[in-house]
């Protein structure tokens, strides 16, 4: 069994963004485990002073979880033209312990436009060496309903060709 690990970039209960993950997660199918941070508000604010061999023990177990995954999901908003400030600190905290070199990950931004995050986050996983899938669902709520079932075809379409290309690059690894 495959694990993946799924870190929703938004911090609201009710997030579009977790109704993907789990869209996802039934796509994936039975070969694959996905388990997801239970919190990415949880995760204390990045400082480079606390960047040592024995950060937070919060820090310790995000790295941890994400290497120890065969691939991650990262399903997230827009907020104010660029990625939210939570899931950009939850990257910061990975740069100097290499967690994301190599890794495969699917990287979804759901929102309602979503342009200036998508490309932000494909910058980022690139610096930090990550095997990126990437993929814009813009008017995201539209096409998704409450169950995590997406019901427009040509996103379901479009995520399961990227899907497919992840799921490619993590038995080809």
């Amino acid at each position: 069994m495959k694990k993946i690990f799924a870190i929703c970039g938004s911090t609201k209960a009710s997030s579009t963004n977790l109704l993907y993950i789990i869209a996802i997660s039934q796509l994936l199918g039975s070969g694959y485990e996905v388990t997801s941070l239970t919190s990415i508000a949880d995760i204390p604010h990045f400082n480079p002073d606390l960047d040592t061999e024995y950060p937070a023990e919060q820090v310790e177990q995000l790295r941890k979880k994400i290497s120890e995954a065969d691939g991650i999901l990262i399903s997230t908003p827009e907020y104010a033209m660029g990625l939210p400030g939570s899931l950009k600190n939850i990257l910061d905290w990975t740069v100097s312990s290499s967690s994301f070199s190599k890794k495969q990950v699917l990287a979804i931004v759901a929102s309602s436009q979503g342009e200036k995050a998508y490309q932000s986050l494909i910058d980022i996983l690139t610096v930090i060496e990550a095997e990126v899938h990437a993929l814009l669902i813009p008017y995201a709520k539209t096409k998704i309903n409450g169950e995590g079932n997406i019901t427009h075809a040509e996103t379901l379409s479009a995520l399961q060709a990227i899907l497919d290309q992840f799921v490619a690059g993590i038995s080809n690894g």
